[in-house]
């Protein structure tokens, strides 16, 4: 099964390439999952969402956090995909030379002439490193001409090893040395609905988290600014992702774990800045806009509060089975 959706690249690399997101299949202009066709849908909700932030009056940006195969691609073993037809290379084409004042942030190039000098990504993760990270950081602030927070290049870190998401699925799991960093240090975590502590529940396994919404205020922020951040696991709300390098940045960020904008929540927070972070292998879904986090957030709470029922069911049928046996 491993076979069918981790590829063993040169010198220990792991990339995904199977899965739920048929990741090999995204990298093809004519067919697969994200043709071109459906990437202009992207284009035109990008275009969108930065018209409508023109016309309330806030900045916006839009980052794609790249396929690990995207930006390693040369390391793959046999080859794979055409590197160069990656979904965020032929998006930023679509723009025809106009993808900036879209609001496009490009990290895949930046990436790209970096990679060799510093790893960017975990070799059995689909993740950023710290440094990886950093870099989209640091991308994103000049984009939007924040100032970055310089203190975060200082920020200590812990050397463990561990088991990442794709050494995971080997048997036995390969096992990584990694460095553990926690962005946060002046920002504070002021509001987390039940979305996210369903998140930072073990008991759930992290598969809960669209609608997720924290919120984070620092007063000793470099800019003065909202921020209203929509994303995914790039960006999350751990110690160690986007969102916290951003909550040591402004003054108050929100972020919502959501591929789509809740307009309705734009305009009530009316933030000075809205982001849009999308790891490229979700992008074979085209964005509707259509996102309502209160709905979103009841419909979890009912979701995982059927999941702990069902579990509790199961130990019971479990003590009876087990009661059964002994009375036998």
């Amino acid at each position: 099964m491993t076979e069918l959706i981790v590829h063993e690249g040169h010198d220990g690399w792991l990339f995904l390439t199977g899965g739920t997101n048929f990741v090999t299949t995204l990298y093809e202009r004519n067919g697969g999952h994200l043709p071109d066709v459906n990437l202009r849908r992207w284009r035109d909700a990008i275009i969108e969402r930065k018209q409508r932030c023109d016309g309330l009056g806030v900045a916006y940006a839009h980052l794609v956090a790249p396929e690990k195969l995207t930006i390693y691609g040369h390391k793959q073993a046999t080859p794979l995909v055409n590197v160069d037809l990656a979904p965020a290379i032929r998006l930023q084409q679509l723009f025809a030379g106009a993808a900036r004042a879209a609001g496009w942030v490009d990290v895949v190039w930046p990436m790209r002439e970096r990679r060799d000098e510093v790893e960017l990504y975990w070799r059995s993760d689909t993740h950023w490193t710290p440094d990886g990270s950093l870099l989209a950081y640091r991308l994103l602030c000049e984009a939007l001409q924040l100032t970055p927070n310089a203190d975060l290049a200082n920020r200590p870190c812990n050397t463990i090893h561990k088991i990442m998401d794709l050494g995971g699925k080997f048997d036995p799991p390969r096992w990584e040395q990694i460095r553990e960093i926690d962005w946060i240090a002046d920002a504070q975590r002021v509001y987390a609905n039940a979305v996210v502590r369903i998140l930072e529940d073990p008991v759930h396994g992290g598969d809960i988290h669209v609608g997720a919404h924290a919120i984070y205020r620092n007063d000793a922020a470099p800019n003065n600014v909202r921020i209203l951040l929509f994303g995914d696991s790039f960006a999350g709300v751990g110690p160690d992702r986007l969102t916290a390098q951003l909550a040591e940045t402004a003054r108050e960020l929100v972020f919502v774990w959501s591929a789509n904008v809740d307009w309705g929540l734009v305009k009530r927070l009316k933030p000075d800045i809205v982001i849009t972070e999308i790891a490229e292998r979700y992008m074979a879904l085209a964005p509707n806009d259509r996102f309502n986090l209160r709905r979103t957030e009841l419909a979890q709470l009912i979701k995982a509060r059927r999941r702990e029922a069902a579990a509790r069911w199961r130990r019971v049928r479990a003590k009876w089975s087990q009661r059964a046996k002994n009375g036998a």
